[in-house]
């Protein structure tokens, strides 16, 4: 029996559902004992608020992803949820470790890490300034929890996309221990473990965890023979969980990993019909074998997994190192919280940038170091009346340094033996030396009032004071005959971004201050039409503050300042459980005015070789709906589709090279994106249950810059994954997996380096398959 009449449409739609899945509650968060029957959908804990609540009553589009779930469809990086998130994309380019992450159209396309990103990312209530290293390991997982629009009050600065919140798995005083090995295609060996329990009763826990992640890369290096996109990470964590009463906490929380692998390969398409002698269009440019580069006269690899690249080390290293303590004090009617944090990463890369056998464009160094101190404190109410509260302060600051090297057609050297420097003709070695300070500090205060049993009004503001403090300079020296030399060229060099580029003298660094002080806010309504019905209305506003562009290498243009972005958001939504908590059906439609977007681009020089690194300020238009729906329509069969339309559209944006773009469509801002995924269980006599499950995404048209035109697009496309697994009740657990089963391949990015004769493009992952088996007790 039901409370509710739904259209046959409605119950077909259900049935093509996926999984609902199961979030436990974060530091200080008890999630409510599980009253759902083996019929009916699981109730699922967040802490997008700051405090433990039902998804289903909290006035944000979420989505959130178990643990278990994370681990069954193969997330290993925060790359990997793309396909499980309707309306986020996640790429990287130029560094494997240094993502450019886009929610419902809203991010930036800057891989430089002195611009943070427009879409938040925090594990366990840290959030991370830079996006170095945001890529990190994904091991020992909670859940992951990704909150939509901006989110201006509890988390702030750089949040007017959304926030990924990873919440890892906690000490528990009850033993507990788990372990799994992965064996697959490529020599993929993946092997995670973690246990703990109390060392004193009631009072001090502690839990251990560690993963290790070997594998091949898919492509190879015809040069040499050596693999390309392959993995190697190492790493840990040790958490200690005190509890001296029964209303104190302290949770001490110590990671650190090394990821190693070959820097992220990319084909070189060539942008020249040798054969009828004029520029290629962009389908031939994308067809591979038709057009060369004008410089060289090299074509890519029919083959997208062969490269042929004169770098023999392209290699990437990431470093990582973080230190959280957590101290939580209930008083009864107002809990306490204070996290304080320390989170260090470095990068080393060294990459060959046309990934062609001539020495055209390389990078033998970049490195880049952040160092970072976070404090907030957090006071909220405990109470169970019609009014609850939480007020705070944060503190953050930075310190990231960045050393490239950039070499810049080498290949004309006339005499390879000895150093060459033509800044006439572009060949060049380049060096970008910049140090960032940031320092951000914060009050915020969020109120939520019952005005009546059904209604709910919550108002939010948080006021963020920003200063960047920024030292910038660059070099030109001569090539050298080893590419890979790692001389500072200080000696011997042409002063580049300085005050006087015609005179010839090296100016001191350019030192430049960038300051934000604004508020932010979120006003909203939650209407509980009935006992599993709740809809929803808010507007609020996100702030990112601006900067310089430290992509700046070959000319004082690039060295601009872009001013602070920020986005108005207005959302309405509806949240449901109906047919007896067998459907739960989630809509949220939205629409956002985006003003001074900071619009990044790599661009050809119509006065010169070396391209042009731009960032720029636009306006933009974005307007959208999602659809969640998950269904449990027997016992043992979880369905779930999502589904993300959304239309971004510049509404002002004017590039002084390239043109007019308004009415263009936002980089990274596919209009339709849908995921899906359905998991059957059955028991097997009385000790083992087996299970089958497969998963799919999709994504439209996507365009990788605002020219809206071949080649930087990619054309829709879509996965599917299967897996199958049986698992004892005494906790072993096995399962096979497919992932792309179809082995469609496509481009993940784009960049236009066409002023150097190519463009450089990624593709996904081909098919990869496997066996898993894990233990837990």
């Amino acid at each position: 029996m039901t409370e509710y009449n739904v259209s046959r449409g409605a119950l077909v739609a259900a049935l093509l559902l996926a999984p609902a899945v199961q979030a436990a509650a974060q530091d200080g968060v008890t999630a409510p004992a599980e009253t759902a029957s083996d019929n009916q959908i699981g109730e699922i804990i967040v802490t997008a608020q700051k405090r433990g609540e039902n998804v289903q009553k909290v006035p944000i589009a979420i989505t959130a992803l178990s643990g278990d779930t994370l681990a069954q469809d193969g997330v290993v990086t925060t790359l990997d949820l793309t396909q499980a998130v309707p309306g986020l994309q996640i790429n990287n380019l130029f560094q494997s470790s240094n993502p450019t992450i886009f929610l419902r159209g809203v991010g930036v396309n800057d891989f430089n890490p002195a611009s943070s990103g427009a879409v938040g990312v925090t594990v366990d209530d840290v959030f991370l300034n830079s996006g170095v290293g945001q890529l990190f390991a994904v091991f020992d997982i909670d859940r992951v929890e990704v909150l939509k629009g901006p989110q201006g009050t509890l988390y702030g600065r750089n949040t007017t996309g959304g926030v990924i919140n990873y919440a890892t798995k906690r000490p528990s005083f009850s033993p507990d221990f788990s372990a799994s090995v992965t064996a697959g295609r490529f020599n993929q060996l993946f092997f995670d473990a973690a246990g703990g329990g109390a060392l004193i009763e009631d009072k001090l826990a502690a839990r251990a965890s560690m993963t290790i992640k070997r594998r091949d890369g898919w492509a190879v290096n015809l040069q040499d023979g050596r693999d390309i996109n392959d993995l190697e990470t190492y790493a840990g964590r040790l958490q200690f969980l005190l509890t001296p009463s029964s209303d104190i906490e302290i949770h001490n929380k110590i990671e650190g990993g090394v990821t190693k692998s070959s820097a992220l390969g990319h084909q070189s398409l060539g942008v020249f019909n040798a054969t009828e002698n004029r520029p290629c269009t962009g389908a031939e440019i994308i067809a591979r074998t038709i057009c060369v580069n004008p410089i060289t006269g090299y074509q890519a690899n029919a083959d997208i997994d062969e490269f042929n690249t004169n770098v023999l080390n392209n290699s990437e290293k990431l470093t990582n190192f973080a230190d959280r303590l957590l101290v939580s004090i209930d008083t009864g009617n107002i809990n306490i919280t204070s996290v304080t944090a320390f989170v260090y990463n470095k990068r080393e890369l060294n990459q060959d940038v046309d990934y062609s056998p001539f020495a055209i464009a390389e990078l033998p160094l970049w490195t880049e170091k952040s160092e970072q101190v976070s404090q907030e404190l957090r006071i909220s109410s405990n109470g169970s009346g019609p009014l609850k509260w939480i007020v705070g302060a944060y503190y953050l600051q930075e310190r990231l340094s960045s050393l490239v090297n950039f070499t810049l057609l080498r290949e004309f050297n006339p005499d390879p033996t000895q150093p060459f420097f033509d800044p006439a003709s572009s060949i060049m070695t380049v060096e970008r030396d910049f140090t960032q300070r940031t320092t951000s500090k914060a009050v915020f205060a969020q109120l939520d009032y019952e005005l009546t049993d059904s209604l709910t009004a919550t108002a939010g503001i948080r006021y963020t004071d920003d200063r960047k403090k920024l030292s910038f300079i660059t070099y030109a020296g001569p090539v050298n005959p080893d590419s890979n030399s790692q001389a500072r060229l200080q000696d011997r060099l042409l002063g580049f971004i300085d005050s006087n580029p015609g005179n010839g003298a090296i100016d001191l660094p350019s030192r430049t201050v960038t300051t934000l002080k604004k508020p932010t806010w979120r006003l909203a309504l939650a209407y509980q039409a009935a006992p599993t019905v709740n809809a929803y209305a808010s507007y609020s506003r996100g702030v990112r503050s601006g900067g310089y562009n430290t992509g700046a290498l070959f000319s004082g243009v690039e060295f601009n300042e872009v001013n602070s972005e920020s986005i108005d958001a207005f959302e309405v939504g509806l949240k449901s459980d109906l047919l007896d908590r067998r459907l739960r059906l989630n809509l949220a439609a939205f629409y956002y005015d985006y003003r001074n977007l900071q619009v990044f681009s790599l661009e050809p020089d119509p006065n010169g070789a070396a391209p042009i690194q731009r960032l720029q300020n636009a306006d933009a238009e974005i307007y959208g709906a999602e659809v969640d729906i998950q269904a449990r329509p027997i016992s043992g069969l979880d369905i779930q589709l999502g589904a993300a339309y959304v239309h971004a559209t510049y509404s002002d944006f004017v590039d002084p090279i390239r043109g007019d773009f308004r009415g263009n469509n936002l980089d990274k801002a596919p209009r339709l994106q849908m995921t899906g995924r359905a998991t059957y269980s059955y028991d097997i006599g009385d000790d083992w249950t087996g299970r089958i499950g497969a998963d799919f995404s999709y994504q439209s048209k996507v365009f990788f810059s605002a020219v809206n035109a071949e080649p930087m697009a990619s054309g829709r496309h879509g996965e599917i994954n299967l897996n199958a697994g049986f698992a004892h009740r005494d906790g072993i657990d096995l399962s096979l997996f497919v992932r792309n089963v179809g082995n469609k391949r496509y481009r993940a990015d784009m960049n236009d380096l066409s002023s150097l004769g190519f463009y450089f493009p990624i593709y996904n992952e081909p098919r990869t398959y496997g066996v898993t088996v894990r233990y837990a007790m």
